[in-house]
């Protein structure tokens, strides 16, 4: 039995990893569960899984989350923002595997995650990456030329500029093929999350920005691509779920079937486009700001946090994320030049660049 610790439990990829321990549960055991503030759903995931520890972020403070890995083989880490920072060296630090849900972690702090995977391993439970790492793995010893990352351009990739500024949150939280919490959900449709996927594809593939290349796919079907130096190109497809990568985290490739396969007897359309960069300049900011300071992502990030907020709460146009956040991100350049990236200075510069983006929002400065 794998030991599991499950941190964001009541959010969309921690229900679902429940889910995929539900129908593994002769191979998967649950010994922490771990929410932010949601008790009812918490205390509901407790009575059904008996976990060893289980705690509420907002009551015991991001401290539990180091707590309730202590006696897991693996956590999955599907907290918001940064809060699992720390969390994620200390697994990995200490011989615990660490099934990443979280972008945040290593857009802000790739280097420094990077650098303990050793002891620990490091998987990631996103659809995207995990198609690469298939894709990669079934070409052992061939030679990557570049990674074709698939997007589903979102509910308005068929919006004209003008349509963009007038969209509303109930229509971007709307997705056309996936089921996601509303953070992800927003920065799908304005292609943020792309960014936020290339820098983490440079990190955990040691790929360099130019060889990533952001390619628009409608349906949903195949999660990402890898080119090699031969000429061939190898693809993983699959019905869009994300119980699949979450499965493959936890239990590598030979688990049971966990989704509905792909019925290839019927018509099957698939389309690639290019990225629009200017309909949606939010898909160029992991090239634009990742070589200006080494803290730049972590401040595009902060700023997008607060942008995602502001727009959900209509008192941002979602045409301004892009020049809010690199208004933003040119604020701090000449201070943050040389400062080195540490968890603390991820840590304060995350908040810095949150509240200056609120201020900038707010008309304050």
């Amino acid at each position: 039995m794998k030991k599991v610790a499950v941190l964001g439990s009541t959010g969309s990829i921690g229900t679902q990893t429940l889910e995929v321990i539900r129908k593994n549960a002769d191979k998967l055991q649950v010994v922490s569960l771990v929410a932010f503030s949601r008790e009812d759903k918490l205390i509901e995931q407790v009575a059904e899984f008996a976990p060893d520890y289980y705690a509420l972020i907002s009551q015991k403070g991001p401290n539990c989350l180091i707590e309730a890995v202590k006696d897991a083989d693996i956590a999955v880490v599907a907290t918001k923002g940064i809060t699992a920072l720390n969390c994620v060296i200390y697994c990995l630090e200490n011989g615990i595997d660490v099934a990443l849900a979280n972008k945040e972690t290593l857009v802000c702090g790739g280097e420094l995650v990077m650098s303990k995977v050793g002891k620990g391993k490091l998987y990631t439970i996103d659809s995207e990456h995990c198609a690469i790492s298939q894709c990669i793995q079934s070409r052992e010893g061939a030679n990557v030329d570049k990674i074709l990352l698939t997007a589903s351009g979102g509910p308005f990739w068929n919006c004209s500029v003008e349509e963009l500024s007038n969209v509303t949150p109930k229509q971007a939280l709307a997705h056309p093929n996936w089921n996601m919490g509303s953070k992800i959900t927003i920065d799908s449709a304005t292609m943020f999350n792309k960014t936020l996927e290339v820098l983490e594809a440079h990190w955990l593939f040691g790929i360099p920005l130019d060889k990533i290349q952001v390619v628009v796919h409608r349906q949903s079907i195949v999660h990402s691509m890898v080119s090699f130096t031969d000429g061939s190109v190898m693809a993983q497809l699959a019905e869009p779920n994300m119980c699949l990568p979450i499965q493959i985290a936890l239990l590598g490739n030979g688990g049971d079937q966990i989704i509905d396969k792909i019925d290839f007897s019927q018509m099957l359309k698939l389309t690639f486009e290019p990225s629009d960069g200017t309909k949606f300049p939010c898909v160029n900011l992991a090239y634009e700001v990742f070589d200006m300071y080494p803290l730049a992502p972590t401040v595009m990030n902060g700023a997008n946090d607060v942008c995602v907020q502001q727009f959900l709460q209509g008192k941002l146009a979602f045409d301004k994320f892009y020049p809010t956040i690199m208004q933003v991100v040119r604020h701090f350049e000449e201070q943050l030049k040389t400062v080195p990236v540490t968890v603390e200075n991820i840590i304060k510069f995350d908040q810095e660049a949150q509240k200056l983006t609120n201020s900038i929002l707010n008309g304050v400065v």
